[in-house]
This record gives C-alpha cells, structure tokens and sequence, in this order.
C-alpha cells in the first residue's frame, strides 16, 4: 500500500513576513476545508507555531472555521522556541491551548516539534505521558529528532512504561534521504510510522528555483528569495550539488514527458521507503498548487 497523504496546515494564517496570505481569514479557511474535503484529505498537520512567524494563527483559524466539528482529524506539534520547551509545564500550557482555539476535547496525534536539549527526555516522556492518559490526545509523535534521540526515547518509555511513540515526522524526499539508512529501520522495530515532510524540498523540486531567470519576479515569497526565506531550506538546497541534483533529475524527466514535481511526488508516494500506515504531508498556498499536486501523488 502507498503512503497516504495529509494535508499540512502551515499555509493557513497570516505573517508579517509574507509566508502566506492566502488563507488568512476564518471564511478562507472555511473555503479551503471545503476544497479539501472535496478531495477526500480530511487529516490536517498542525502546529503551536504555525504559521511561521505567527504562533496559534493557524489552529486559532481552524477553531474559528470549525474544522474538528466538521470531521477533520488534526494533528498537532508542542510550541518550540529557544530554551527549555518540552518540560512538564510547557506541555501542558501548549496542549491546553491547541485544544481550546481548537474548541476540541482531544486531538489525534501531539507531537514534539523538535527535540529539548535543555529537559531530559525522561521528564518529557513523563509529561507526555501524563497528557495521553488524561485523554488529550490519541498517539504521541516526535519531529526532528535524531536517530540516537529516538532510541533514547524509546528505551525510557519502555523501562517506564510511558506512552510510546507511534509517530514519527521528518523531512524526507528525493534529494533528503538521510532517514533511509537508520532512522527509519528503528521505527519499524518499534512499529512506528513515518510522516514525510517537504515532499518537494521547500519548492527546490519544482526546479523554479535552479531555473530561475528573474528572482525577484519569479520567486517572490517562495522560501528561497525576499521577505519569505526560510533559512533551514536555503542553507540545505540552495547550493550547487543540490541545482545540478535538480538539473539531472530534470533531463531524465524531459526524456520520460513528466514534469519535475510530478515525478519528485509520484517517487515518494510509489518508489521511497514510505509504506502502509506512513504519510506524506502536502502542503500549498493555492487552490490550483493543492489540486494540482494531490492529482499528482495520485496518478499510478
């Protein structure tokens, strides 16, 4: 069976910035869930901290549009920030939170958005655990962490018998496969599944970047150029080993008839390492990119 797809809710929400503005009201929001279950994705990936730059817009948005009482099934991820943010307390003030903008009693999955090197894992796993038997949320996640931190963490839930993670979100596609080699045989060990995010690297994979003629016209509020960058992915893809990555893979394609974004996705929903029971996270910032890649992912 191919990875199923999620729909990541970070386009929704406003910033200073200019990450999105699309979806920046509770009627566009409304309108966007409306496409979306038109489609059939009724799973959105959330976040404390999304929109970037804009902290609780988008889940305070999704309340306001009533996604969970309409029958989406939301995930959500801790706040993070700089300094300790996975202690007891931070936990429980976060979750608290998503599930009030949300107006839900639980959600289905709390991540941890990153890793806490300021908190033991130990007291993270307890706090964690604490949540999930008070009903708060239904499978325990954890985002970026490594594969060493992974391991530490499911030893100490098993020697305590806290709530083990069943989830697991990374960033993973055709150029970043790094989680091939020993992150992602541990979670099958432990029967937890892989969530990928960035199918098309930030947008790297749509080849606008490398092919650019025009920055400032063509990659406006794109990750890669102006107000909009987003540092991680310009420091990761933005460089020459990754353009002529892009630039090959784009002759094959010319060869085949398939457009770079078509066959990055087909790749990773048909051809990676993700299976049964895994994920791949779609997210936009228009009606025509969703439609356009969902029918990609899904073309055999």
């Amino acid at each position: 069976m191919p990875a199923k797809l999620v729909f990541g809710a970070g386009g929704i929400g406003g910033t200073d910035k200019g990450f999105t503005y699309t979806w920046d009201t509770a009627e566009k929001a409304s309108s966007l869930l409306d496409t979306l279950e038109n489609l059939g994705l009724k799973e959105l990936d959330s976040a404390a901290s999304y929109p970037p730059g804009n902290p609780w817009n988008t889940e305070t948005l999704l309340g306001q549009s009533k996604a969970v009482e309409r029958g989406f099934v939301v995930d959500s991820k801790i706040l993070g920030g700089r300094g300790p943010m996975l202690t007891d307390e931070l936990i429980t003030t976060s979750v608290g939170k998503t599930l009030q903008l949300l107006n839900a009693g639980k959600v289905r999955t709390m991540y941890a958005h990153f890793s806490d090197t300021h908190t033991p894992i130990e007291e993270t796993a307890k706090a964690f655990d604490k949540q999930y038997r008070e009903g708060r949320f239904e499978r325990l996640g954890l985002c970026n962490y490594s594969t060493a931190e992974l391991s530490q963490y499911f030893s100490i839930c098993g020697e305590k018998g806290y709530v083990k993670p069943t989830v697991y979100q990374g960033e993973y596609n055709a150029l970043v496969r790094d989680d091939e080699a020993e992150l992602i045989p541990l979670l099958r060990q432990h029967k937890c599944v892989y969530y990928a995010y960035s199918p098309l690297a930030g947008g790297f994979l749509t080849g606008k970047v490398t092919f650019t003629t025009n920055a400032e016209s063509q990659l406006h509020r794109t990750r890669f150029h102006g107000p909009s960058t987003f540092k991680p992915y310009a420091d990761r893809y933005n460089k020459e080993k990754m353009h002529n990555a892009v630039r090959a893979l784009k002759k094959v394609c010319d060869e085949d008839g398939v457009s770079l974004q078509e066959a990055s996705l087909r790749w990773l929903v048909w051809h990676s390492k993700l299976g049964e029971g895994d994920a791949v996270i779609l997210g936009a910032t228009k009606v025509g990119q969703l439609e356009s890649n969902y029918h990609e992912f899904r073309v055999v």
